[in-house]
C-alpha cells in the first residue's frame, strides 16, 4: 500500500468565494466605523459644499450676469474637488488611524491570518474600508453634483469643450481616494498605536505642505510643489479640468510623484503585514 505525504495543507475556498473573502473583513470595519455618530456627523458635513456649489450653478444660471464674470466650466469642478479634498484627510485620519494598527497591537491580525485568507484578502479588506468612505466624498456627490449641474445649464455642461468634466469627475475621485487611502493604511500599517498613525498621517501631510510653501514662497523654488500631495493632487486635477495653470510643475510630474508615494505605501503595508506569520 502506498503512503501519501499528509502535511499541510493551505484551505483554499471554492473558485467562488476566493475573489470575496476581503468583504467580511471591510463589512465589519465600516460597521465598526460606522456606528459612531461623530463619524456619521463629518460623512454628513463633507457633502455640505455640494449644496454650495449647487446653489452657485444655480445662481450663474438665473442671473446670466454672474455667468459671464464666474463662469461654469471646468475650473468650478477642479475647486470642488479642491474642498473634498480636506474631508478625505479627515475621513483617512479618523476611520483609517487604527485599522491595521489596532490589530497589530492586539494580535487580532493573528485572528484573521489563522482563517482561509491570504495576505492580499487582508489588505485589500482594509483598503476597501478608507476607499468606500474616501468614494463616498468624491465620487458619489462629485457625480450628483455633474448631474444637478447638467440639468441646470444644460447647454454649457454638455458642449464639447465640458465633455471631458464626468471622465475628470471619476479621474480625479479615484486619485485621490487611493492616494490618501494608500497613504493612511501604511501610516497605521507602520504603527501599534490608532493616536500616533492619526497624528502621523496629519503632521505627514501638514508638513509637507509648509516646507512647500516655504520652499515656494521664501525661496523661489517652484519645484518644491512635487513634495506636497495636496499641491499634486491639485495640479492633476487642473490637467484633468482643462483649467489653465502658470505652473512650473507639469501635470505629468505631479502624477507620477503620486504614484510613487502610492507604491512606497504599498511597499511598506507589505513589509509590515510580512512581519507576522502570514500565509501567503
Amino acid at each position: 500500500m502506498p503512503v501519501y505525504d499528509q502535511s499541510y495543507r493551505r484551505y483554499e475556498a471554492r473558485g467562488a468565494l476566493r475573489r470575496t473573502r476581503f468583504w467580511p473583513i471591510t463589512r465589519e470595519a465600516l460597521r465598526l466605523i460606522l456606528s459612531k455618530r461623530t463619524f456619521l456627523l463629518l460623512l454628513l458635513a463633507a457633502w455640505v459644499p455640494l449644496l454650495g456649489h449647487v446653489a452657485y450653478v444655480y445662481v450663474t444660471t438665473q442671473y446670466p450676469e454672474v455667468g459671464r464674470v464666474a463662469p461654469v466650466d471646468g475650473a468650478l469642478f477642479a475647486r470642488f474637488f479642491e474642498f473634498q479634498k480636506y474631508f478625505v484627510i479627515l475621513l483617512t485620519i479618523f476611520g483609517g488611524a487604527g485599522l491595521v494598527a489596532d490589530d497589530l497591537r492586539t494580535g487580532a491580525i493573528l485572528v484573521y491570518l489563522s482563517r482561509p485568507l491570504t495576505r492580499r484578502d487582508y489588505v485589500i479588506g482594509k483598503l476597501s474600508v478608507l476607499m468606500a468612505l474616501d468614494l463616498s466624498v468624491t465620487l458619489v456627490p462629485g457625480l450628483l453634483f455633474y448631474a444637478v449641474a447638467v440639468a441646470l445649464a444644460p447647454d454649457t455642461l454638455l458642449s464639447a469643450e465640458l465633455a471631458r468634466v464626468p471622465f475628470a469627475l471619476i479621474g480625479q475621485a479615484l486619485l485621490v481616494s487611493a492616494t490618501y487611502s494608500l497613504v493612511g493604511l501604511a501610516l497605521s500599517a507602520l504603527s501599534r498605536s490608532a493616536r500616533v498613525a492619526g497624528l502621523a498621517l496629519f503632521g505627514l501631510l501638514t508638513g509637507l505642505e509648509l516646507v512647500r510653501l516655504v520652499l515656494t514662497e521664501a525661496f523661489d523654488l517652484p519645484l518644491a510643489a512635487l513634495l506636497s500631495l495636496q499641491a499634486n493632487l491639485s495640479r492633476v486635477a487642473e490637467a484633468l479640468f482643462g483649467v489653465e495653470s502658470g505652473a512650473a510643475v507639469s501635470w505629468w510630474a505631479a502624477l507620477l510623484v503620486l504614484v510613487a508615494a502610492g507604491a512606497a505605501a504599498l511597499a511598506a503595508i507589505r513589509s509590515r503585514v510580512r512581519a507576522v506569520e502570514i500565509v501567503s
